[in-house]
């Protein structure tokens, strides 16, 4: 606290009495004021510093999630090539947290509602569990979704789940991440159409050939479609688990005098994924349909958009300039390559 300067010359005792008595009562209330200020002050600071850690929170778990490697043991329970053996049906995998909730969702693939990999289940809960003893510690709960859907509303997709959802009466916050789902991204060029292109049949296309590729890519299942054992049986039953909510089915493709693609002797990885596609145009009576997931999506996309597709076909008259404006919808709303994870955490 600064003093006024002392005047030159000697001022008489009694006024210099006075001036200290006055100047000790005002130093005392200036110091009564400022600690009564710095009280306040620091009571907000220590408030908002209380705030932006729990604003955090959800930020702190997912740098967690991020940094930490676990690993995940699962069984492949309902799989029938191994429910047909004894042993050989643990599996064990690593990576980051994230990663791993990424690897759940986009494992627990639903078409139109069906699962299509039974083992799903119980790899989700290996993450779950992995993830738990992981933020083992914490003071706060949480919950994570994580979710894969090439465009809102789309029949085919996937969810896990880790931790317990949060009771209604809760104080909840959250952040929401992006990660790779480890497909193959579609971008617009894929989505762009020709003079007489349907735009929902080339977005149909696109989209099922990247899934295709990221569930079953073309070398390694070469590869395994070649060999013996367990390791080719799996493959032929994530074929026919993919096909099996569509009309085209793979029949009788793993007899051995029969050539198709799924036979080992004439493997063709390449076929087997056009045949997931596109279905066969064959009218053989080991086809039991033709459409392939193309046509499906096309069809699950008429659905999701159906309002934005109305709205497109009351601005536009021509069929090409209303093609071009679908595809240019659709180049906005499309992503496969990505999974969204959901941090909800919460005091106990």
């Amino acid at each position: 606290m600064s003093r006024s300067s002392p005047r030159k010359g000697r001022s008489p005792r009694r006024n210099r009495r006075t001036e200290r008595g006055v100047s000790t009562v005002v130093d005392v209330a200036m110091a009564l004021l400022l600690v009564s200020a710095s009280v306040l002050l620091l009571g907000a600071y220590l408030h908002a510093a209380d705030d932006d850690r729990d604003e955090t929170r959800p930020d702190r778990t997912v740098e967690t999630l991020a940094a930490v490697t676990l690993s995940v043991e699962y069984d492949l329970e309902g799989v029938d090539p191994v429910d047909e053996r004894d042993g050989n049906d643990t599996r064990t995998d690593y990576g980051s947290a994230t990663g791993l909730l990424a690897d759940a969702a986009v494992a627990n693939l639903h078409i139109d509602g069906v699962q299509i990999l039974p083992y799903a289940d119980d790899f989700e809960d290996g993450v779950d569990a992995s993830t738990s003893s992981a933020l083992l510690g914490a003071n706060r709960e949480f919950y994570v979704v994580t979710e894969w859907k090439p465009y809102a509303g789309a029949a085919i997709n996937g969810t896990a789940t880790v931790g317990e959802r949060p009771p209604p009466d809760e104080d909840v916050s959250s952040r929401t991440i992006t990660a790779s789902s480890d497909l193959p991204a579609v971008d617009e060029a894929d989505l762009s159409v020709e003079s007489d292109d349907d735009a929902l049949e080339t977005a149909g296309a696109a989209i099922g050939a990247a899934i295709i590729e990221g569930y079953l890519p073309p070398e390694s299942a070469q590869r395994t479609l070649e060999s013996q054992g367990l390791s080719r049986e799996l493959t032929v039953y994530h074929y026919e688990r993919l096909v099996a909510p569509l009309p085209y089915e793979f029949g009788g493709e793993t007899n051995a005098d029969d050539g198709r693609p799924l036979n080992r002797s004439e493997a063709d990885a390449l076929e087997a994924n056009e045949r997931v596609l596109y279905g066969s145009d064959s009218e053989s009576e080991s086809d039991f349909g033709v459409s392939g997931l193309a046509d499906w999506i096309a069809s699950d996309l008429e659905t999701a958009f159906a309002d934005e597709l109305e709205a497109i076909d009351e601005e536009f008259d021509g069929d090409a300039e209303r093609e071009e404006a679908v595809a240019a919808l659709l180049a906005e709303e499309v992503s496969t390559d990505d999974v969204t994870i959901t941090v909800q955490t919460w005091q106990p």
